[in-house]
């Protein structure tokens, strides 16, 4: 069957209501006391890592709370946080040139030198200079290798102090454990079961935009050039065949801020995107990132627009269908560059396996969608929960019908309110 005869079929979203409030949707009571736990925590942690190092007291700005929970398109219980800490080193715009060679990074070149050799002129104290020195290199690039290593040090030294061992602690008895993790630092919370991911980050105003980025109106739309940073991030790509010079002078661009204004913008992504990643992790599907999804979706922002007056439920079944041609072509554009493709690393027959198992799930909702409402439902998700929402939907239907039925019996045994009233003239 054909999308457009079965349209008709994919019109009501009483399912995908519940699913999403059921399966779903993040606890706001939750969402609310683990985001103020954690500023108590950070707050006190900052404090600490500022008493370890002049450069981080110097130059840190903020923390930026990133990542799908923050972005409210994440699926599952809020257990994993990503948080950027944003550094902003002492150089003036015009002394920072930023070289794209490589799609999705930039190299970062500090260009004061061409005008002043001495680190007098950056206004910081002798030991800040030196580990500031530490991760540039002889031809004034930022290496990022030697960047994570100076945030990971800081740390370091935080947890030294205050246990001799790798475990941070804080007043109140709480303990932060601290592990390695690639780009990122692993943080967890005595008392809490989560886990925070930690990554230091260069951030830049709109003012000094990369040189080669596409989708650049999202950017140069701010009403303001300092309401919205777009950052890079130390985090190297897996195929280093794709770099044209030394892997420690390319950082990861990131636009988080500005992803997080386009869905909030685009409102109706936000629920498709959830869905689609309930969908993946009911079906084991490992090789497709949570940001696949959220790019695919952005990819697509006109398409949510032609497509605003259709229900959830369709929407999500046509951006099935161009998750399967995603996986036919090979091919994920980052939304931020056109030139990369996300799907690079994935081999042409996984690539053939999920766009099979993709296409077999369509057909099989096209086919059965005419006499099962959970056609749908069946695939997101699993046996329990397709269980407890057919129980749902039974007892809903139930109610549903007694309250006619109740309705009924009432306006047939009462008399009509205006008999009462009637006026006989004599």
């Amino acid at each position: 069957m054909q999308t457009a005869n079965i349209e008709c079929y994919l019109d009501n979203d009483s399912i995908f209501q519940n699913i999403n409030k059921k399966f779903i949707s993040l606890d706001f009571e939750d969402m609310k006391n683990n985001n103020r736990h954690l500023a108590e925590v950070f707050n006190e942690l900052i404090e600490a890592m500022k008493r370890q190092s002049p450069l981080f007291s110097k130059t840190f700005q903020r923390i930026v709370y990133v990542g799908s929970y923050f972005k409210k398109t994440r699926v599952g219980e809020p257990e994993e946080y990503d948080l950027n800490f944003v550094i902003n080193l002492p150089f003036k715009e015009r002394d920072m040139e930023f070289i794209s060679d490589c799609p999705g990074f930039i190299k970062i070149r500090t260009t004061w030198r061409d005008r002043d050799m001495s680190f007098n002129t950056l206004n910081l104290e002798r030991e800040a200079l030196k580990e500031l020195e530490s991760f540039i290199d002889h031809e004034s690039y930022l290496n990022q290798d030697k960047f994570r290593t100076w945030m990971e040090g800081i740390l370091s030294k935080v947890a030294y102090e205050s246990s001799k061992s790798n475990q941070i602690k804080l007043s109140d008895h709480i303990l932060i454990t601290v592990k390695k993790a690639g780009p990122a630092f692993t943080l967890k919370i005595s008392g809490k079961r989560i886990d925070i991911d930690v990554v230091p980050v260069l951030a830049f105003s709109t003012r000094n935009l990369p040189p080669k980025c596409s989708n650049k109106e999202f950017l140069e739309g701010c009403k303001s050039p300092d309401s919205r940073y777009w950052s890079v991030v130390p985090k190297p790509l897996n195929n280093s065949a794709n770099f044209n010079d030394s892997t420690y002078r390319y950082w990861r661009l990131c636009f988080y801020e500005f992803e997080k204004d386009i869905l909030a913008e685009h409102g109706r992504t936000k629920p498709i995107i959830r869905l689609l990643k309930k969908l993946r992790d009911t079906q084991n599907w490992n090789n497709i990132a949570s940001y696949y999804i959220e790019t695919l979706c952005l990819n697509e922002l006109d398409t949510f627009w032609i497509l605003k007056r259709k229900s959830f439920t369709f929407l999500f079944f046509t951006m099935l269908q161009k998750l399967r041609e995603a996986f036919r072509k090979g091919s994920i554009t980052y939304f931020w560059d056109e030139d990369l493709n996300l799907l690079e690393n994935i081999g042409w027959f996984e690539m053939k396996c999920m766009e099979g198992r993709i296409d077999r799930i369509i057909k099989k909702i096209e086919k059965t969608i005419e006499i099962n409402k959970y056609a749908i439902a069946e695939w997101i998700l699993n046996e329990d929960e397709l269980n407890h929402l057919q129980f749902i939907d039974r007892a809903s239907s139930d109610r549903s019908i007694l309250y006619e039925s109740s309705e009924s019996e009432s306006s047939e045994s009462e008399p009509e309110p205006a008999n009462q009233w009637r006026c006989v003239i004599v």
